[in-house]
């Protein structure tokens, strides 16, 4: 047996096995979220219409998250309470995402859009039922919270190792200067790859602690924590102000294809805006000991907007200088959403101080449902903007290039530039006032010590 740590209840192949599943996770949303704007588009189904498309099942996804939400509240199987759903997902999720992207050509245009959202609503419903159970899972896997903690920090580094990977393959594989496999055989490769990541979890897990879930929260406690909690509010305003507008996940397959001419360079775009966001994942815990959060993410923020902005009028003629500044924005957003995470707990200890209620449940309910917003909205928008600017997939002009250009670069930035001014002036929170909260909250110093400290500090 697997060597365990001093405390924890998992062996080192269970661990494994539930990164892998993250892994395999993300090689399946970068498939999908990534490229499927650019499958719609090589489909000749224009872009106001892809964009409607892909906005359609969204619906859905408002509804199958709460309706699979009460589902896993209510039904127990023999195998466990998460077990069995994380195996149904690894065998769902590989199907929906084939038949998504086998789009029989002979088919007319509204028999194509028909099959794409029928096929992305199967997507969508698979994904979640992989997504709610893997996280609640941890909560089974051990009572140990230092254990949980790192189980669910490491995850997030294979989860992003797993979108790179995807990100690198895809270009490679489905395109003319690729193997030229075409959509169909792509998903293929993809989705065994994904199949092998995620199916080892459920058979090497074992759910160990049986506590009950959090009750679903409600749209009124949801909106009521934010008025409670303005930092709160805050952070998720300027995440979703940054992410509203951030257009080079999606960009970067049609920037490849239509304006550079070879989608395989998006293999290397993906490269370059991933692996930042891995590296500072892992260092940024050791970064945020010596210096504020705060600073931190405004430091991050600025140059992704200024090097979004100088990247449109440095232009893309000279590659070596176009990838430079590919890099230096994704330095900025992988700093801002490693980051941005780490708020949270801060807002929720906030939240317990002044209103005696801490929220917790809440407070990531809310995150993740704005998350969900951000993603139904992104595909589709870069979708109506770049049509709005000239470009058509069907026949490309140089105004439909520099349409492309000004969303990728300077339409990026506005999100950003936007949310900066609201988080200097609004988010008053500060690491060292944290750390004086969280002293309070758990009764080590009075509140009337805690607000002196704080003054103290402010001097």
């Amino acid at each position: 047996m697997a060597k365990r740590k001093i405390g924890w209840q998992t062996s080192k192949i269970e661990r494994l096995s539930y990164y892998l599943f993250f892994a395999g996770q993300l090689i399946f949303n970068t498939m999908v979220m990534t490229y499927v704007l650019t499958l719609l588009l090589s489909h000749g189904i224009n872009e106001v219409l892809a964009g409607a498309i892909i906005l359609a099942p969204k619906i859905w996804d408002a509804i199958n998250d709460t309706l699979f939400g009460f589902i896993i509240d209510k039904v127990r199987f023999k195998g466990g309470r998460f077990l069995p759903w994380i195996k149904l997902s690894a065998l769902t999720l590989p199907i929906a995402t084939i038949f998504l992207f086998s789009v029989p050509e002979s088919m007319s245009v509204t028999g194509k859009c028909i099959w794409i959202i029928a096929g992305y609503i199967l997507w969508d419903t698979s994904f979640t039922i992989s997504d709610t159970p893997i996280y609640a899972l941890s909560t089974s896997l051990t009572s140990n919270m230092d254990e949980r903690t790192t189980i669910l920090s490491l995850r997030g580094v294979t989860g992003a190792i797993g979108g790179l990977l995807a990100s690198i393959l895809i270009p490679l594989l489905y395109g003319a200067n690729g193997a030229n496999m075409g959509w169909s055989v792509t998903a293929m490769v993809i989705s065994a790859i994904g199949f092998v990541c995620m199916l080892p979890v459920g058979f090497l897990a074992k759910e160990r602690v049986d506590s009950e879930r959090e009750e679903e929260a409600t749209f009124k406690e949801l909106f009521g924590a934010l008025i409670q909690n303005k930092n709160l509010f805050i952070i998720i305003l300027v995440r979703f102000l940054f992410l509203l507008t951030y257009t080079m996940q999606v960009l970067n397959p049609i920037f490849a294809e239509y304006v550079l001419g070879n989608e395989t360079i998006n293999s290397l775009l993906a490269m370059l805006i991933s692996v930042p966001s891995i590296v500072l994942a892992v260092v940024l815990p050791m970064l945020c000991r010596r210096f504020d959060k705060a600073r931190m993410l405004l430091v991050f923020m600025v140059l992704y907007a200024v090097t979004s902005v100088a990247q449109y009028f440095v232009g893309y003629a000279n590659l070596g200088v176009f990838l430079l500044f590919t890099t230096a924005r994704a330095i900025g957003y992988g700093g801002f959403t490693a980051l941005i995470y780490m708020f949270i707990p801060d807002c929720i200890e906030y939240g317990q101080y002044t209103t005696g209620q801490r929220n917790a449940g809440t407070s990531f309910c809310l995150i993740s449902f704005v998350s969900k917003l951000n993603s139904a909205i992104i595909s589709s928008l870069t979708a109506f903007v770049i049509a709005a600017m000239g470009f058509s997939a069907t026949s490309v002009t140089a105004q439909g290039r520099a349409g492309v250009w000004v969303t990728y670069t300077l339409f990026a930035a506005v999100g950003c530039i936007i949310a900066i001014p609201i988080l200097l002036k609004y988010y008053k929170l500060r690491d060292k006032d944290v750390a004086h909260i969280i002293d309070c909250n758990n009764g080590l110093i009075s509140k009337e010590e805690c607000e002196a400290r704080i003054a103290r500090g402010s001097k």
